[in-house]
């Protein structure tokens, strides 16, 4: 048993330790043997659940996969999607470890920390890795976004209250700890029409002097519909607010505020983000008055809130719309003890639902600061990462980002450096995915679509000049008093191309010929083989028609070398 599992070691805001039943039956060699034995894991579906793809129930010996509480990304559109693409993954794996050869010695890895990590399947199977080159950490850290839970729950009621401000305090639920600088207020509100033109308070967290306030107010009744959230940090004060977002009635709407490390302040409307603004964030500090429903009795002019406020839920740290329902967490937290429980006596397991508390305790100890940290298909834009990342390496850190945004960074001295971390096969399914199925060109100046496309996707890729009309393939110049009858065609100009997909058309309303190729042609094909679109087959070919005149009437006052506007359509046959 490692020592510090003896020590009686305070736990830092935001973590958890994850201990082993010790109770339960030891592992068999021979079973955990046959599980490490039976990857790279090639599975053909996602059996299980659209968030994560859990590992099989039996192992192919039949005994019971004792890790089958892991798992990994189960989004089939994700370019890392094992059973699509078991080669991204498996690239990914490879570039861990050799990044680890080169700056690990055997037996110095100490702290390993894995940023998103999910139902932590591919941590496991780089751990295992790293145990086979003797690198198992001693303790490892995961930072899982989305499970965070709530330091305060309250079912709520039907305000104003009888007692005194129509409100309630939320300390009586027992909490004295601190909030700041992260925050999350979640709440079903149902809105009654309001009894005057004062505004009413959602919340209001304040201490006794109102000089560090987190609060939350709607609008009376000559502002219905308004709502602000804001803070109050000494002599600064910050307020995001929002127009149109409630109504009176008797429908009921779940919103969530929140606050993160670096000041981004977001209101969501039913999982939707209705505002956002950057400002100073909360002090970190006990609050005196947890006030729902009304503010701290120290200030007045404002009524009590007329509603109802149920579903009460507050976190000291930033949390998304799936953590108001609590989604995943018992899947996380079996994750979490299968980790522990497979590491017994090997390694200390522990949780962190945010990263600036993370980087927070490696600041105040340093056994948390991670040697080798990885963010691997995290594709989620975490504020303020590479600060945060910087200050949770140790003196001898390495920070690796596959994948989503993020840099890498390993410590050097007192600062820190970038680090190459390019897997081609990685980012070659990345920006695959990326690739649209369709584009305008040709437009004035240069065109940057070279993000569009790699080496690996050769049969999209395209050159602006495709896209314009050869300078002697342009149309003479000819007067037009009114549109002409019939439909106006596409003209395909220039050699064919068999390396592309896509092929260039000109607008025209010549008579096209047997070589050319008509885009309303192609509408034709898809109206008869789907009759449902006539409708909108039907606008689309006016607003082209409109389109051809508009063209050739600024045709006739522009220069004789004029580049045409075109289409390039890929997929179109």
């Amino acid at each position: 048993m490692p020592a510090e599992a003896a020590d009686a070691e305070t736990v830092p805001r935001g973590a958890r330790r994850w201990w082993p039943d010790v109770m339960s039956p030891s592992l068999a060699a021979t079973v955990k043997q046959e599980a490490c034995t039976s990857y790279p894991w090639k599975p053909a579906r996602n059996t299980m659940s659209m968030w994560q793809m859990n590992f099989p129930q039996t192992l192919p010996g039949g005994h019971r996969n004792p890790i089958c509480a892991l798992g990994e990304c189960g989004d089939p559109m994700c370019p890392t999607f094992r059973p699509k693409h078991p080669e991204v993954r498996e690239a990914v794996e490879k570039c861990i470890m050799e990044k680890c050869l080169e700056n690990f010695q055997p037996g110095k890895l100490q702290t390993y920390a894995s940023i998103g990590c999910g139902l932590l399947g591919q941590d496991w199977i780089i751990l295992e890795q790293m145990r086979r080159q003797q690198m198992l950490p001693r303790r490892a850290i995961f930072v899982e976004l989305r499970t965070a839970k709530p330091v305060m729950t309250c079912e709520g009621a039907e305000f104003p209250r009888m007692s005194k401000g129509g409100g309630m305090n939320l300390r009586q639920t027992g909490f004295c700890g601190d909030l700041g600088p992260d925050f999350g207020f979640s709440a079903v509100l149902q809105f009654n029409k309001p009894a005057g033109n004062s505004s009413s308070f959602l919340f209001d967290f304040s201490d006794d002097a109102r000089r560090d306030v987190i609060y939350a107010e709607v609008g009376g009744t000559d502002a219905i519909g308004h709502m602000t959230f804001g803070c109050i940090i000494g002599d600064q004060a910050h307020r995001l607010p929002v127009e149109d977002c409630w109504e009176p009635g008797e429908q009921a709407h779940t919103f969530l505020f929140t606050i993160s490390a670096v000041g981004m302040y977001t209101i969501y409307k039913d999982g939707q983000a209705i505002a956002r603004s950057y400002g100073p964030p909360p002090q970190s500090s006990r609050r005196r008055h947890l006030y729902v429903g009304q503010c701290a009795p120290n200030k007045g002019g404002h009524h009590s809130f007329g509603g109802r406020i149920q579903k009460i839920k507050v976190w000291d740290q930033e949390v998304d719309t799936l953590a108001t329902d609590m989604m995943y967490s018992h899947e996380v937290a079996n994750a979490h003890q299968t980790i522990a429980q497979w590491y017994m006596g090997e390694m200390d397991v522990w949780s962190f639902s945010s990263l600036a508390a993370y980087a927070a305790a490696c600041e105040k100890d340093a056994r948390f600061a991670a040697d080798l940290l990885l963010k691997v298909d995290v594709h989620d834009e975490l504020d303020g990462y590479d600060d945060f990342v910087c200050k949770a390496l140790g003196p001898n850190g390495l920070a690796l980002t596959l994948g989503g945004p993020g840099k890498s960074w390993r410590r050097s001295g007192t600062g820190w450096i970038p680090v190459d971390t390019k897997c081609a096969v990685l980012d070659s399914a990345e920006e695959r995915s990326l690739v649209p199925w369709a584009f305008m060109g040709a437009f004035p100046g240069h065109q940057d679509r070279q993000h569009f496309f790699t080496k690996a996707f050769q049969a999209q890729r395209a050159d602006c000049s495709e896209s314009r009309r050869p300078p002697r393939q342009r149309r003479p110049r000819r007067f037009k008093a009114a549109p002409r009858a019939g439909r106006a065609r596409a003209r395909r100009t220039g050699a064919a191309d068999p390396q592309h997909s896509g092929s260039w058309y000109g607008m025209t309303d010549e008579v096209a010929n047997p070589d050319e190729v008509s885009v309303l042609g192609l509408l034709d094909e898809l109206q008869q083989r789907a009759p449902g679109f006539q409708g909108q087959l039907s606008n689309f070919e006016f607003g082209a028609s409109d389109l051809l005149l508009d063209i050739d009437a600024a045709e006739e006052d522009a220069p004789a070398d004029e580049d045409l506007p075109g289409l390039v359509i890929y997929g179109a046959r």
